[in-house]
């Protein structure tokens, strides 16, 4: 393990050299084994929550190699550690909800910062997940780090204390399936005075476009801003949608099976040639530390509605479900 401080301090220097940041990232996941993790025959099987999805032991693991993903949270996590650091007495008191299987956003601190410095509570709902982070924890020798490590479920985890940073990164494109929202809509009444939400935010925005006109990136082929420049050509920008940010949680509480209202769009403003609607997601995770379209599985497009010449004129109303599936529909008013 002695090259891999060195590793997490090159990788978290590295600010626009993605190719940099991805072979940094293989080095260290070949020298923490992470895929060696066995896991039981359970671990390919998602959970059902009162509000979406936690996902698979085995799809977690591979949200390791959405590579930018991982090294985004990663940064702002450490900047946002650092700036706390800076201005409150230590140690800064870090939750961590929903780790995976490798706890992975937190591990460059558990190298570059000493257990004085920060305190960590993780909490994670898979048990395959659950048992093989704390595995990797102990190999590590870093459990000192952890004020405590507790199997329970974030949406209604119900701490006894406050915390300086509230991490979680339970999310798919355009929020849809897994509880983000509803995870930072009880967590935020733990969230300290100055405390800060890692992501800080999440934007959804809502474009037309034409299916005949998209581009798509290769499979895995991240931070393609040539793709990005052709489609903003030919885009019509409609509105944001969501801008999920501390603000957002602190004044909208959301409650399991009621559905929120989001925004009412009409149809004239929409161009004759464009019958698709587009989900864009852009996730800041702190300062200008962001995730684009494109950048990751959890910010690709998501085409969420095709209409006819017989929508043309209506309102759309679009609502935020948060459900057993959560996700943003567009309900077409009469």
């Amino acid at each position: 393990m002695a090259d891999i401080k060195n590793l997490f301090e090159e990788l978290l220097s590295v600010t626009n050299d993605n190719t940099k940041v991805i072979d940094l990232l293989k080095e260290i996941e070949a020298i923490l084994s992470i895929k060696s993790i066995d896991y039981s025959d359970e671990s390919a099987t998602d959970i059902n929550l009162s509000q979406g999805i936690a996902i698979s032991s085995k799809l977690a693991a591979q949200c390791f190699t959405d590579y930018l993903r991982t090294h985004r949270f990663m940064l702002g996590t450490y900047l946002c550690t650092q700036k706390l650091l800076n201005q409150k007495t230590k140690p800064i008191r870090i939750l961590y909800a929903g780790t995976g299987p490798y706890a992975t956003i937190v591990l460059p601190l558990l190298y570059l910062l000493s257990k004085e410095e920060i305190s960590i509570t993780a909490i994670e709902i898979n048990h395959d997940s659950y048992a093989a982070a704390k595995h990797l924890i102990r190999k590590l020798k870093k459990e000192e780090y952890f004020d405590s490590f507790l199997l329970t479920d974030a949406i209604t985890y119900n701490p006894n204390k406050e915390f300086d940073i509230i991490i979680s990164e339970t999310m798919d494109k355009a929020l849809t399936r897994e509880p983000q929202l509803a995870i930072f809509s009880n967590l935020i009444n733990y969230l300290s005075a100055n405390g800060n939400l890692i992501p800080e935010c999440i934007k959804v925005d809502i474009v037309a476009s034409s299916v005949y006109l998209e581009k798509d990136a290769p499979h895995f082929c991240f931070d393609d801003p040539e793709i990005r420049l052709i489609n903003q050509k030919h885009r019509q920008f409609i509105d944001n949608i969501i801008y999920a940010d501390q603000h957002f949680f602190e004044t909208r509480k959301l409650t399991p099976n009621q559905n929120e209202f989001l925004k009412t769009i009409n149809t004239n403003q929409i161009k004759e040639n464009l019958n698709e609607l587009i989900f864009i997601t852009e996730v800041i995770v702190f300062n200008d530390i962001v995730l684009l379209e494109g950048d990751s599985e959890i910010t690709k497009k998501y085409i969420c509605y095709s209409f006819t010449e017989m929508d043309k004129g209506k309102n759309l109303d679009l609502y935020y479900l948060n459900n057993e599936s959560p996700r943003i529909t567009i309900t077409p008013k009469n």
